[in-house]
């Protein structure tokens, strides 16, 4: 006996509506010895060698449906978010290539350090990047940090304690035990922006499970333990876009009671002479409970709606909003290739977001979507790509929690190379995946059928 799976199974739909490492004092420092393992894991990934910046000098691209001015009205309209040109993009990706850039970064701030994070542990990584910010501040840049007081509660407070007495000024999201009434929402924006110049955008946090791998547990561990590198993706941006991811740094800084002068906020925000033939990007902030906005899910939307040849979606937590199945199933239905990567239950570190998304399968596969499954570590990546043209790079997932309850940003990218390195990059993990197929499905049991039902019930909450 088998539970039929659904056809809608309704969650919350959106409407669309008529943008120098310094050492810590002998008392801060991690009493915790570094991991074992961990500097020869780290000098393997790194070895690669350094990130290649997506080139500016080509050929104009061919005009595609997402550069038409109806495209971008409407993105305009519904996400709160405006196209700004001549931007410079570096893909970064995984921990060993990002978290060496943000190093470089922050060692060579001059005038500002703006950080936002979900998590922020006091592990390794979490202190190497608490010294260097600490060290920052006591040379007089002026250092801000947002963290999630629910992401980042197993942190020790030592660390942040650190940080203030260093001048860097800190301040929670939501603390559970300070707003219990917000438990449920949550601030999953991360941000890394220094001297108003330059920012990174993206899935990662600051943890050694997204630095290199061997962490030891998982984020929300169900007793495994996290021996290879989390496969993740965050952009460096530089150019006029910056403004934008300030500006979002900005308006969560005040929302936290962060106060900042009219003088300060125009050092924030400098000139930025744009990259000539630079990229074409949106920022898309998100902020479902201060603003009640559906900017990711109507970006998301919008794009797949526009896609005529193919979409890559790479995300850690899919289980996408009925609206954005249903959008799915249309464009392999008018003959689109579309393809996702996203969790298994064995990689994923939250099993039940995998046991509630393969309820929802059937539609998808059945319309012709290609759904792999990651095997071995984790896959955090938030990131998609439609025709080869547009892209999408940032912390939203496409899940419940994302849609609706989460504070989110994304880079919206108009710009072939950056849709080409995307492209590549999911076709280098394919051999890490297992597709999921219709007999699979058919196959599985009435008990594992029953959790999934039971837990689809609750996928607007994961």
């Amino acid at each position: 006996m088998k539970i039929n799976r659904p056809t809608t199974g309704e969650l919350r739909q959106t409407q669309l509506p008529a943008a120098k490492p310094a050492a810590a004092p002998a008392a801060t420092q991690s009493a915790k010895p570094a991991a074992a393992g961990w500097a020869a894991k780290g000098a393997s990934t790194r070895a690669a060698g350094p990130a290649a910046p997506v080139a500016q000098s080509r050929p104009a691209p061919a005009i595609t449906a997402f550069d038409t001015p109806s495209f971008n009205a409407t993105l305009d309209r519904t996400t709160g978010s405006r196209n700004t040109t001549g931007n410079k993009l570096t893909m970064l990706f995984d921990g060993a290539k990002s978290f060496p850039e943000r190093n470089k970064m922050i060692d060579g701030a001059k005038e500002s350090i703006n950080l936002q994070t979900f998590i922020f542990a006091s592990d390794d990584t979490g202190w190497d990047l608490a010294n260097r910010l600490a060290a920052k501040a006591k040379e007089g840049v002026k250092v801000r940090v947002i963290y999630d007081g629910m992401g980042s509660n197993r942190a020790d407070p030592k660390m942040f304690e650190m940080m203030k007495a260093a001048g860097v000024e800190v301040k929670p999201y939501a603390k559970p035990v300070d707003q219990p009434w917000n438990l449920n929402d949550r601030w999953h924006e991360k941000h890394l922006i220094v001297d108003g110049k330059a920012s990174i955008e993206g899935g990662m946090n600051i943890a050694n499970e997204y630095a290199f791998g061997g962490s030891g547990k998982m984020v929300f561990s169900r007793g495994k333990t996290a021996t290879e590198p989390w496969r993740d993706a965050d952009m460096k941006l530089e150019g006029p876009a910056v403004h934008d991811t300030q500006g979002a740094f900005i308006k969560n800084w005040e929302t936290v009671g962060g106060k900042i002068s009219p003088e300060e906020k125009a050092r924030l925000l400098p000139p930025i002479s744009p990259s000539v033939d630079g990229a074409k990007v949106r920022v898309v902030q998100h902020r479902p409970d201060q603003e009640a906005d559906a900017n990711t899910t109507n970006l998301y939307r919008q794009a797949i709606d526009t896609a005529t040849k193919s979409i890559t979606i790479e995300n850690a937590y899919f289980l996408p909003p009925k609206e954005l199945r249903d959008a799915l199933v249309r464009a392999a239905h008018r003959g689109v290739e579309v393809k996702v990567m996203t969790n298994s239950r064995a990689s994923n570190d939250t099993g039940v977001v995998s046991d509630a998304a393969r309820y929802f399968y059937d539609d998808l596969i059945k319309a012709g979507v290609k759904v792999f499954e990651k095997q071995g570590a984790t896959v955090h990546s938030k990131t998609a790509t439609f025709d080869g043209a547009f892209s999408l790079v940032g912390s939203a997932n496409l899940n419940g929690r994302s849609d609706g309850r989460d504070s989110e940003d994304v880079l919206a990218v108009r710009d072939d190379a950056v849709a080409s390195q995307l492209e590549a990059r999911f076709a280098s993990g394919i051999s890490q995946t297992k597709p999921v197929t219709t007999k699979e499905l058919k196959n599985e049991g009435f008990l594992t059928n029953l959790k999934q039902w039971a837990l689809s019930s609750l996928a607007w909450t994961f």
